[in-house]
């Protein structure tokens, strides 16, 4: 007995491969700081794919957040009172540990990449 053909299990790859781009592009415009300097300073000294690149570029972003949310933690505090006078934790404060911690995994990542 044949089996209908479940829509779902079939897979349509694309007609083209899209190509990446050749050059790698200038700095993102959201870094600031240090992480514009480390992006900078990666790309000085090595030599890098675009696969190299976006995690670098992932990398300096998600510390970027990091450093954004940590300076609203040191603005408004780590903990507020809600409604009922209960004492919470600020969301920023957790993340800026989301995003440092994805920052780091990036960069260890980075560095892999670099020496293999």
């Amino acid at each position: 007995m044949a089996r209908k053909p479940n829509a779902r299990a079939k897979f349509n790859a694309p007609a083209e491969p899209q190509a990446l781009p050749a050059a790698p592009g200038p700095a993102p415009v959201t870094l600031t700081g240090q992480r514009l300097a480390l992006f900078d300073d990666v790309r000085a000294r090595y030599v890098l794919d675009a696969a190299t690149e976006a995690v670098l570029r992932n990398g300096c972003e998600a510390l970027e957040r990091a450093a954004q949310y940590a300076e609203q933690v040191n603005r408004d505090g780590g903990t507020f009172k809600d409604r009922f006078g209960a004492v919470r934790v600020n969301p920023a404060a957790a993340l800026e540990r989301d995003y440092r911690a994805l920052g780091d995994r990036c960069l260890r990542q980075l560095a892999a990449m670099l020496e293999g």
